[in-house]
């Protein structure tokens, strides 16, 4: 069974994000216009992935999972590295947005192989509203 995270939960501060995630506000319902420039400055394979992710707000998604499903595989390699690859393609949206990154990453535990990647429902709300060109439902 898959665990969701809920938006306070405590594992959200116990990313493997570094910079990225420290530092910046994160994305919040008066980010609407600026998470609709996101997205279109997003390179082609990062928009799938982070799509993905959008579409299981809390979930965290193994890296095999996003090759196989995001990225139509094949799922051979390094799935970890690959999906480092294809996200480096935010990096000009998250450096125009004045935003942490609106994903969140951990290091696969000791002995286990794959980081995984989630986003927070707040923060998917906020994209997808902004795909959907409305405010989040609560703002």
């Amino acid at each position: 069974m898959t665990a969701y995270l809920t938006e306070v939960d405590p594992r959200w501060a116990e990313h493997s994000g570094g910079e990225g995630h420290h530092g910046a506000p994160e994305w919040g319902p008066e980010d609407l216009e600026r998470a609709a420039t996101f997205l279109a400055e997003l390179a082609p394979q990062a928009g799938r992935v982070f799509e993905y992710l959008l579409r299981h707000p809390g979930r965290r998604i193994h890296c095999t999972e996003l090759v196989d499903k995001a990225l139509g595989g094949p799922n051979e390699g390094d799935p970890a590295r690959r999906v480092a690859g294809v996200l480096s393609g935010m990096s000009k949206a998250y450096s125009n947005s004045g935003r942490r990154f609106p994903f969140y990453w951990w290091e696969a535990p000791e002995g286990s192989v794959g980081a995984t990647y989630a986003v927070r429902p707040s923060v998917a709300a906020v994209f997808l509203a902004a795909q959907l060109g409305r405010r989040p439902s609560g703002a």
